[in-house]
């Protein structure tokens, strides 16, 4: 074999070498949940590279705001609490760490089936019935961008008029009627484990930049490609994707486990009943997924099926690794429930949801999340919405219907805000502490 052939054979074997190690199959993990004893110590960081996170994106709002955002549109309500009326309407108000950009805040119906198999009727699924409900479909960044952008998109649902003791009460939050179920337009997360996870977002709350966007992926820029993490960067590539053409035909998933009564695990996906037209909208505008939302339901309905996947002995479906898919060949997913969105105007509805948390722990005991990726978030979303909270002077509040919230307590249960912040200015937080 010649000079040039050998070289060739040697390059193609190490672009073998390197897709086997990218895309090789995931060895088979716990179907249960495991934790480590440094679990706390590194979700304790987590939370404060998340705080450094909401500060930097305020101050990078202050000095680039995305044009028309976020919309110049009444609220329905003056008794909605809303940042941008009680911190001053000339202040850019703290946002969350991750999925900043709020497309839409939508009134929906969740109708459980009749029917269900008998392994599936737990918790909000035991009866069939209608529940009001709150959508918010957003984009993953941690400050608002173009939606031409690729980006992760989010489907937060917060189901109302829902009965019983909730999981974060044990960490001190009031009663609340609502169970939560926080999706994303990906079916696996990138990071595998919470040290890895400590790791990518000390980078994140780092700065902007090539540094922070990458250095973890590549062990901080070093030589040592022993020290890359590119499995990691192919799966966060997957989940940056192209801008549909209206989320109103997207599925969205759990990606993270949750228990379904005493012996099930499952996950959770909402798809499109139907795949209607996109509204013809200017692809163009920034905020074109908004718009295309406003045309879309001002003209007609949506909806979606919910659904639930089972875990399935003896198949690789863990439930501390999200970075392993769980295959619909293995276990399909079953609908439980609808949700109908009828024809609306929600512009006016923006500030609600920024007022609002949306928290996979906001849930009965039956649906508790499960994995370490949930445990997680168990501490930064509360965290993170405390310290916007206290930062913009609204209450933390849990709504009992379409008409709430506000501060009335036949309305809804609100966590308080100190009087020391209520009249402080979000640059103020930016040299406070979190609340604990």
């Amino acid at each position: 074999m010649s000079t040039r052939g050998k070289r060739a054979l040697l390059g193609l074997l190490a672009i073998v070498a390197v897709g086997y190690y990218l895309f090789r199959p995931a060895p088979l993990g716990p179907m249960g949940e495991q934790t480590t004893s440094s679990e706390d110590f590194l979700t304790a960081q987590i939370v404060a590279s998340a705080l450094r996170m909401v500060n930097m994106s305020q101050q990078y709002m202050v000095g680039h705001p995305l044009k028309e955002y976020p919309p110049k549109v009444a609220a329905p309500s003056a008794k909605v609490p809303s940042a941008s009326t009680l911190s001053g309407a000339s202040s850019q108000p703290f946002m969350r760490d991750v999925h900043s950009k709020t497309h839409g805040c939508v009134k929906a119906t969740f109708t459980v089936r009749d029917n269900l198999d008998s392994r599936l009727r737990y918790g909000l699924f035991a009866n069939p019935g209608k529940y009001e409900a709150w959508i918010r479909f957003s984009s993953g960044n941690e400050y608002p961008q173009p939606d031409k952008t690729a980006d992760a998109r989010g489907m937060a649902i917060k189901v109302m008029a829902v009965e019983g003791g909730k999981l974060l009460e044990d960490d001190g939050l009031p009663h609340a009627d609502t169970q939560d179920f926080p999706l994303m337009n990906a079916t696996q997360f990138f990071i595998r484990n919470i040290e890895e996870y400590n790791e990518f977002t000390k980078y994140l709350g780092s700065g902007f930049g090539v540094r922070a966007k990458y250095g973890y992926f590549l062990g901080g820029f070093t030589p040592d490609v022993r020290k890359w993490h590119l499995r990691e960067m192919m799966l966060a590539k997957r989940t940056l994707k192209a801008a549909p053409d209206s989320l109103l035909n997207t599925q969205f998933y759990s990606v993270s486990a949750f228990k379904l009564g005493p012996q099930l695990n499952v996950k959770y996906s909402a798809r499109p009943c139907k795949k209607a037209r996109a509204a013809d909208v200017d692809r163009s505008d920034p905020n074109f997924l908004r718009k295309e939302m406003v045309k879309r339901l001002a003209a007609g309905n949506a909806c979606f099926d919910f659904l639930v996947q089972l875990q399935v002995p003896g198949k690789n479906m863990p439930v501390e690794d999200t970075t392993v898919e769980w295959s619909t060949d293995d276990s399909p997913f079953i609908p439980v429930a609808r949700l109908d969105i009828a024809s609306q105007q929600f512009e006016g509805n923006n500030d609600l949801c920024e007022g609002l948390s949306f928290n996979p722990w906001h849930s009965l005991p039956e649906h508790r999340p499960i994995g370490v990726m949930n445990r997680i978030r168990k501490a930064v979303y509360l965290e993170v919405s405390r310290y916007r909270r206290q930062a913009n002077g609204v209450p933390l509040c849990e709504p009992k219907d379409w008409d709430s919230p506000d501060d009335s307590p036949d309305h809804c249960s609100c966590e308080p805000v100190p009087e020391s912040c209520q009249t402080r200015k979000p640059e103020e937080a930016l040299v406070k502490q979190p609340a604990k």
